[in-house]
């Protein structure tokens, strides 16, 4: 029986709890849209997957199917094990937030990934 489907709007997030062994399939159903991901440990959300530690474990910007991606304390949090999209995963860019978009002269509160 495969895994019950879960459709999260844009500017929405969703949690999901996984145990280890356990897999999450990401699937972006409206094309070149960038799908942010977090993932926390369960025993202490003050470790969580960072981009910016990521980079030198893995020695290059870009993750690929088979890597590891690590947490602020430098520990394997998830496993990248597939990869079907046509874009590329990059460790640079952060997630949209409401300071980016009162940058780029927003004055209202505005949707974002990072909320």
């Amino acid at each position: 029986m495969p895994p019950p489907l879960n459709t999260i709007p844009a500017r929405r997030g969703k949690a999901t709890r996984l145990n280890a062994g356990e897999a999450i399939r990401i699937i972006n159903t409206h094309g070149a849209q960038v799908v942010d991901t977090w993932a926390f440990s369960a025993d202490d959300m003050g470790e969580f997957m960072s981009m910016e530690h990521i980079r030198p474990t893995l020695g290059r910007i870009f993750p690929t199917a088979g890597d590891a991606l690590v947490t602020n304390r430098r520990r394997p949090i998830l496993m990248f094990e597939e990869d079907s999209s046509p874009g590329r995963h990059d460790t640079l860019i952060a997630a949209c937030d409401d300071y980016r978009y009162g940058l780029l002269g927003c004055t209202d509160y505005h949707e974002n990934c990072t909320d």
